[in-house]
């Protein structure tokens, strides 16, 4: 796993539920990767590149990212960050919400012009909640309030809230033109301590007949369930010691045992979008079949 703790901030509650309760009062509008998600998942930019707090897009820019209305009325998660981070070299903030849902094994920055190595994405937790979890390649980890995380997203990774409780957080995006260091990123090099006392999920290895019984399901998948199979293929990993990536193999397998070759096209198609290769703007319809 290369995702790691870069450092750890001490939040002030008080402030910090102020802000929280102003997000969270945000409307949620149409994400720019919906097809990623189920149930409630919801990003306001604080900073992006054009300063329009409606614009959720990440993309490359060769100017420092502009502070959004929702950045200047979260006074605290401003400071918080404008404190710790260079903000010279930020490209976007965004503060994330998951409510009840799952974000589907993906890549982040395959769109764009840099290699991958030169985006380096950062996420703080802002509120605990023990039943929410971010994979990265074939590691379940479970982030707590205040820890730094560099986040290798340009490895396959994923995200699961099992309950109904919030998990707000902080998505600080960097971009880098040649090489650099971690500790680059942050205003004061001090705030830079890198940790291994992580809290990785361990997980037991998923046993011959729930993997037999996968296999089994090319008997009931067909077009009008077949999303609710992604989603659910993707939860797999988050209890079991496979990686996020075989969610896409599985269902491949049982698109191919359904005798549909529509479903099998969809299937190879959504991996080459999810962890293949896509254009900027891009969209992938899951449950279109023209």
């Amino acid at each position: 796993m290369r995702s790691h703790i870069l450092g750890n901030i001490e939040l002030d509650e008080t402030p910090l539920s102020r802000d929280l309760e102003y997000l969270s009062a945000v409307p949620r509008g149409e994400e720019g990767y919906d097809e990623f998600s189920n149930g409630y998942w919801k990003n306001v930019p604080l900073w992006n590149a054009s300063g329009d707090s409606g614009d959720d897009l990440y993309r490359d820019t060769d100017s420092p990212a502009q502070l959004t209305e929702h950045g200047k009325n979260t006074g605290y998660l401003r400071g918080l960050v404008e404190k710790v981070f260079d903000t010279d070299r930020i490209t976007m903030v965004r503060a994330r919400n998951l409510v009840d849902a799952v974000v589907i094994p993906h890549r982040d920055f395959v769109e764009l012009d840099r290699d991958a190595e030169q985006y380096f994405r950062v996420l703080m937790f802002l509120e605990d909640n023990p039943a929410a979890f971010h994979s990265n390649d074939d590691t379940v980890i479970n982030m707590r309030p205040g820890e730094v995380w560099f986040l290798d997203a340009g490895s396959v990774h994923a995200a699961a809230n099992f309950s109904s409780d919030p998990r707000q957080m902080l998505c600080v995006d960097f971009a880098f033109d040649g090489e650099y260091e971690e500790s680059d990123i942050f205003r004061d090099p001090a705030h830079y301590r890198p940790s291994t006392d992580a809290r990785v999920i361990d997980r037991p290895p998923l046993p011959a007949e729930r993997r037999a019984a996968i296999g089994d399901l090319g008997k009931v998948v067909d077009r009008s369930n077949f999303k609710e199979f992604l989603f659910f293929l993707s939860k797999v990993h988050f209890r079991f010691d496979v990686p996020a990536e075989a969610t896409y193999d599985w269902l491949t397998e049982i698109a191919a045992s359904s005798g549909d070759r529509v479903l099998v096209d969809k299937a190879a198609e959504l991996r080459e979008y999810a962890i293949g290769a896509r254009e900027l703007s891009e969209r992938f319809s899951i449950n279109s079949w023209n």
